[in-house]
């Protein structure tokens, strides 16, 4: 039976620990916007740009990281990936200025699509169907994993020790998930089956706009777009906002941690209740909790009757927080659902091009709330924001159930 011999508790944990890098990269420069700012003479909203626009390039990682995993191998793709992602993070804190940082950033963007994109293909296919989406779930948990090892090696490293050791730390996950990944995981069965039964065929990007695919592709990537343009617009300023309701700069790494362990919870559990529920129902609770929740994080804390300083103020703002970014773990579901969608042939491919394209959302999203704090102040920005999941949840009831589909 190939789950047992591939060992998926053991491929979703080491995935955990091979995403980690690019999370952790993206969340560690919330800590650091203000000083690379103010080290480059930028406004707030320009270092935002610098630091999170180059995300864009995540559809460029995904069509070519999904043609490799197809082509190649998924194990081969995703030992690349892991050793750009590393190259990335160390880069960035050796840069001389803006220019460079944002090709670093530019960098980490490609990795990111592709690498998603490759252990999602990966993991999906060694967990058993009736299983897959909790397997997926402890996989996709490298983005909470990667916010808490960021929040925590800011609470750490302070700021006396500069943003360029904070940002060169987001390499230490490859450094350790690199090596691990070469010495133990195989390559995917499904896909040396598949590959053996095509031979040298050649199977073409185009397949996935074909009129059987077309259909998922397009919706897959909307609702990657929704919810990837939702979480960033929140992720990246959670420090900043909780600067703004008062917090002092010492305890805004602890808070930020605090609230990420809610982010944990809801990416480790989506994926039991995904297997249960099944997939759309179980979207479409998340992105409906997501709207509610976000809109309660922005509203309530930045009303000028919560403001204090004392504990009870701090804890309610990390429950109000936990709740939003507990609903951030519908991206726990994506993985399974598109390897669902899409046939082997075209499986990396059909996910890297719904998940980057769609992923353009996470480069929008800071800029926009950026945007929108500025005429509406931060709070109101993510109450703004949260009607997006609301449009997520309507689309998601367009997709076909697909829970036990075998692969």
């Amino acid at each position: 039976m190939r789950e047992g011999v591939q060992r998926p508790w053991h491929i979703s944990l080491l995935l955990l620990i091979a995403l980690m890098p690019a999370t952790s990269n993206l969340f560690l420069y919330s800590f650091v916007l203000l000083s690379t700012a103010k080290d480059w003479g930028l406004t707030p909203f320009w270092a935002a740009i610098i630091g999170f626009a180059p995300m864009a390039a995540q559809p460029v990682g995904g069509l070519i990281f999904g043609s490799l995993s197809d082509h190649y191998g998924r194990r081969n793709a995703l030992l690349l990936s892991l050793f750009l992602s590393g190259l990335s993070a160390a880069l960035s804190g050796f840069s001389f200025g803006p220019f460079d940082f944002g090709v670093y950033r530019l960098l980490l963007g490609m990795v990111i699509g592709g690498q998603w994109a490759v252990s999602m293909t990966l993991v999906s296919e060694v967990w058993q169907a009736e299983m897959r989406g909790r397997g997926v779930g402890i996989a996709q948990t490298s983005f909470p994993a990667g916010f808490i090892y960021a929040s925590a090696m800011a609470l750490w490293v302070g700021p006396s020790s500069g943003w360029r050791i904070l940002l060169m730390l987001g390499a230490l996950p490859a450094a350790i998930a690199l090596p691990l990944a070469y010495l133990t995981i195989r390559e995917s069965p499904v896909w040396v089956a598949d590959v053996s039964k095509r031979a040298a065929e050649r199977v073409s990007y185009r397949e996935i706009f074909q009129p059987g695919l077309l259909k998922y592709t397009v919706l897959g990537t909307l609702v990657m777009f929704i919810g990837s343009f939702g979480a960033w617009s929140l992720n990246p300023w959670i420090p900043i906002y909780l600067g703004t309701l008062g917090v002092g700069p010492e305890r805004i790494p602890v808070l930020t941690l605090l609230i990420m362990v809610g982010a944990f919870a809801g990416y480790s559990l989506y994926g039991f209740i995904s297997d249960r529920l099944g997939r759309r129902l179980t979207f479409q609770i998340f992105f409906i909790g997501m709207a509610f929740g976000l809109a309660s994080f922005g509203f309530i804390p930045s009303r000028t009757w919560f403001a204090g300083e004392g504990d009870a103020s701090m804890i309610s703002i990390v429950l109000l927080g936990g709740w939003a970014t507990f609903f951030l773990g519908y991206f726990s579901g994506y993985g399974s659902l598109f390897a669902e969608l899409f046939p082997t042939r075209v499986r990396s491919r059909g996910i890297g091009f719904c998940y980057s394209i769609g992923g353009i959302g996470g480069a929008i999203g800071p800029a926009s709330t950026g945007y929108l704090s500025s005429l509406f102040g931060l709070g109101n920005a993510f109450v703004i924001v949260s009607l997006t999941f609301l449009i997520g949840s309507a689309v998601v009831s367009l997709f076909p159930e697909t829970k036990g589909k075998r692969l």
